[in-house]
């Protein structure tokens, strides 16, 4: 092809016809910018199914995650269901003896639940060179609305459980009633003063109202767990949509 063009520009410069090749010179120059052009749009389709590619691997990945995050937020409402069916046991008492102490050490001293949320895989994509899912921008704004929006209120939740678990002053009060039990250790004995202590703080307004606040914060907790169940199971199906849809 080359050769072919280089005999027309030889026979037209031996001819010496200025005209006709001025006209073939602009023509050689449009076919070399058409076909950079093709070049250009080739690589540029080349480079656009590659982040295609990467796009659903990633969105994968957030399949698993998503996956991961239901499950754990099964897991952590079935511990505040137990948990908030012992203080409801509670509540439904005004006074107490002394052989209901184990469940009363189980309203004030039960651990503390957090619901976390798997977001590996939004940081990877946050922190890549392109941080952007290539052919799924929708998808992409409910990922990003899941894991800040809806992160957002999670670790305000998780943040005040964590208060009202080690920092609040009530708190600290109970914990002068009566000593938490560790496994392998060795407990103080559990004397009339300790049992009649809890039992006597159980009946007062400031730990019923205690027990009130943690019983609210933890319906509270349970209803946002359906909610973070809810919206990834939702995400979990536009991604499986998407990938249907792209194969």
């Amino acid at each position: 092809m080359i050769k072919f063009f280089r005999r027309i520009r030889q026979q037209l410069l031996t001819e010496n016809n200025f005209r006709k090749y001025m006209i073939y010179a602009i023509g050689e120059i449009i076919l070399v910018v058409i076909g950079i052009l093709i070049a250009l749009q080739i690589n540029n389709w080349n480079e656009g199914r590659k982040e295609f590619r990467k796009s659903k691997a990633l969105l994968e990945e957030f399949r698993r995650d998503l996956a991961r995050d239901t499950i754990e937020s099964n897991l952590v409402m079935g511990k505040l269901a137990r948990r908030i069916k012992i203080e409801s046991w509670a509540l439904n008492l005004t006074s107490y003896n002394p052989r209901q102490l184990d469940s009363l050490e189980l309203v004030f001293f039960s651990p503390y639940y957090q619901l976390s949320m798997t977001a590996r895989t939004f940081n990877k994509l946050q922190n890549s060179e392109n941080p952007n899912l290539s052919g799924f921008e929708n998808l992409q704004n409910n990922l990003t609305k899941y894991y800040t929006d809806t992160k957002y209120l999670l670790d305000a939740y998780n943040e005040e459980e964590k208060h009202y678990a080690f920092y609040s002053e009530i708190n600290q009060v109970i914990r002068e009633k009566s000593e938490i039990y560790l496994s392998g250790f060795p407990m103080l004995p559990f004397g009339k003063e300790q049992s009649d202590n809890l039992i006597a703080f159980a009946q007062s307004i400031e730990g019923r109202n205690y027990i009130k606040e943690n019983h609210i914060h933890r319906k509270g907790m349970i209803k946002y767990a359906k909610r973070v169940k809810k919206e990834a199971q939702e995400l979990i199906q536009q991604i499986n949509t998407g990938l249907e849809v792209e194969k």
